[in-house]
């Protein structure tokens, strides 16, 4: 049976003690956008008449959803990405009030710094024509005004700055919970260290999943939300999908006096600083050429960290870097740097997929689980999910994001 319980006040997942044989939906992922999506089809009334099935290979979150910084943002190059992301923004804000848990949302904001002119100037651009119309405008600020607002930075060198204050942070593992237990009191069954090895066609139509030591439970719809799992899961569909593995690391300091509010990047490189609530100080850069590119999540090289540290050094003098851990993880990249949601026509029925976030997915899951909802349960596209299809890639309707950080 899936549930809740309370435990000294807190709420805890009962998950799943036996799988079913057969459901309606299966989810195949339990991160970001997985969980996310049962979280909507619980809230929209759907886990009612529907038997909703989750199932994660590992804990839930093990992939890229606890391998992040935990912010959202909503400024975004293209405007597509602008709005999705100001509407997830929303649901994020209510997940508090929706769920009983505590995601611990900070709006401390993101502040820019630019190199060059010209790249400040693409920014200015930028907000008048996409994020000024949407109600979003950032603040531009001289290195004399960083200076006095963010006394502890040190901006040198840098010749101007934008601070979108509508951004900020939410606690990934925190946010994840409430979610799914928010689903598994609504009846839907989630079930961790739990493997989808197949889906099951038949006659051009998806007929279930092989799950690993327990056979198959039948089901019309399937949606793959597995990371960078979904391209393997899809290939042995004969189903090509232009996803990209991009490796990328964090580290993490002990915890000092909560100063640095705002998360702070650099954007010619997209290398960032900031601190959680608890005051950990999270950093990173991009890798420098000659850098390993393998997946291994417990391979990181003292010269990343050392590159990184004097980032963090330049920008934070004051900062004392006592590591506590260091981790890789991914970015689940799509060609245009935009996610894909929905079906192909040319999929096998019933088949369906969230993937591909570049870096944005626990930022954009609240609203994409909601519109893939919506769309496996009722069979309608909405607007805001119409440019995300994944036939856009061979029509030529990409969405070009150039706003990545990391």
């Amino acid at each position: 049976m899936s549930g809740e319980e309370t435990m000294h006040g807190l709420p805890r997942i009962r998950f799943a003690d036996k799988l079913p044989d057969r459901a309606d939906i299966v989810i195949i992922g339990g991160g970001a956008a997985g969980i996310a999506t049962a979280y909507a089809m619980a809230r929209l009334g759907y886990s009612e008449s529907h038997r909703v099935v989750v199932l994660e290979r590992g804990y839930l979150g093990r992939g890229s959803a606890t391998r992040n910084a935990g912010r959202f943002r909503i400024h975004f190059f293209s405007k597509e990405n602008a709005r999705f992301a100001l509407e997830s923004r929303k649901r994020i804000l209510e997940l508090p009030h929706v769920t009983g848990v505590n995601p611990v949302i900070t709006l401390g904001g993101y502040l820019w710094l630019f190199q060059r002119e010209e790249t400040l100037e693409a920014f200015r651009r930028t907000n008048e024509e996409i994020w000024r119309p949407l109600g979003a405008p950032v603040e531009f600020m001289s290195v004399e005004e960083v200076r006095e607002r963010f006394p502890l930075l040190n901006p040198e060198g840098y010749a101007g700055a934008a601070f979108g204050p509508q951004n900020g942070s939410v606690h990934h593992d925190y946010m994840i919970i409430g979610e799914a237990t928010y689903a598994a009191s609504k009846g839907v069954i989630i079930a961790p260290f739990t493997e989808a090895e197949e889906i099951v066609v038949e006659a051009s139509r998806v007929k279930g999943v092989r799950v690993k030591g327990h056979g198959t439970i039948e089901a019309d719809k399937v949606l793959v939300a597995a990371g960078i799992w979904t391209k393997t899961l899809l290939e042995r569909m004969r189903i090509e999908l232009p996803l990209k593995p991009v490796r990328k690391s964090l580290f993490v300091t002990e915890p000092y006096k909560f100063t640095l509010k705002p998360f702070v990047t650099e954007f010619e490189t997209g290398s960032y600083v900031c601190q959680t609530p608890k005051g950990e100080i999270i950093a990173t850069m991009k890798y420098a050429p000659g850098e390993p590119e393998t997946m291994d999540f417990g391979s990181v090289s003292l010269r990343w960290i050392a590159a990184t540290a004097r980032f963090v050094k330049k920008l934070v003098p004051w900062a004392r870097l006592d590591l506590m851990r260091v981790w890789s993880g991914h970015y689940n990249v799509s060609p245009d740097h935009s996610h894909i949601l929905g079906r192909d026509p040319e999929w096998p029925q019933g088949l369906y997929v969230a993937t591909g976030f570049s870096g944005h997915g626990l930022m954009m899951s609240p609203y994409a689980g909601e519109l893939v909802a919506i769309n496996m349960v009722e069979d309608k596209v909405h607007p805001d999910m119409e440019p995300y299809l994944p036939t856009r890639f061979r029509e030529g309707r990409l969405i070009h994001e150039g706003l990545v950080i990391g």
